[in-house]
Formats: C-alpha cells, structure tokens, sequence
C-alpha cells in the first residue's frame, strides 16, 4: 500500500469484550479531564437506545462512537479515533453510520458536544452540518467550556 492510499477498514456492532479498549482509545484521543472514565463509558452504553459502531483496521480496534437517541433527538457521545489512523476515512465513516442509525429511527436532529479547544473536531461537524447552537461553560471535569453542536436531519 502506498502512502497516499487510505487503509482498508471494517465497521461492526460493538461486543462487550471491547469495553477495556474503548476506554483505552477514549484515553488516547483526550486529555485526562476531558476523556470519559470507564465509569462514564458503561454509563453511555446503558442508556436507552445506546449503540456503538467499531471500525477495526490492520487487525485492530482504530476506533469508535457512541451514540443514542431519546424520541427525535440523537446524541453522538463520543467519537474517538487513534491518532494513526486519523484523516483516512474512518471518522467521517463512522459519523455516516451513527447518522444514520439515529434517522432510521425516527430522529429529527443530533446533537454532540465538542471542547472549544478542539478546532479540528469544530471543522470535522461543521463539515458534516453540524452547527455551534450554544456554549456550555465549565462542560468537562477540567473547567474547558464545550460547545453544543446541532444538525437538522432531513
């Protein structure tokens, strides 16, 4: 494969037995504050209506989201990729799926939080039509603001 092609990759459901590396990834994609604890990542899966999608690549997990959906809203909580494997695909994949998902099930809009520090992951949903609908002041455990970021579906 030459530099300039993207790695191949494969999404599946989530099975249980990718709990420890999801946190693991959750941990590698955020600073300590802003990652979920594994406390956290168990109280994203049971929520109701709660999915994972995983993106597998060169024989391991490369990344994930987590999502749900309450009536006609969804929620991306968290997607998380490695940073090898980042700007090849599997992010916006993985966002196309959970989408998706989420309108299949009747969803009219999806909503996801994202650090006001985190310009790259700002231009990543404003390219997908997400749009900045309001500030979240002191959002994470370390006092950074969020913004509540929104896409209509249509």
């Amino acid at each position: 494969m030459n530099s300039n092609e993207a790695p191949s990759f494969q999404v599946r459901e989530y099975d249980p037995r990718d709990f420890p590396q999801l946190c693991a990834i959750d941990r590698a994609c955020f600073a300590e504050g802003i990652a979920y604890t594994p406390d956290e990542v168990a109280l994203g899966l049971a929520q109701p209506g709660a999915f994972v999608l995983v993106a597998e690549a060169q024989g391991q997990v490369a990344g994930f989201v987590l999502a749900y959906q309450r009536r006609q809203v969804g929620h991306i909580v968290t997607i998380d990729i490695l940073a090898e494997f980042r700007r090849q695909g599997i992010g916006l994949r993985l966002m196309q799926l959970a989408e998706q998902r989420i309108a299949q099930r009747g969803a009219t809009r999806i909503v996801l939080e994202v650090s006001v520090r985190n310009q790259g992951a700002i231009r990543f949903y404003e390219g997908l039509g997400y749009a900045p609908r309001r500030l979240l002041p002191r959002y994470y455990s370390d006092g950074t603001d969020a913004y509540l970021m929104q896409k209509t579906l249509s």
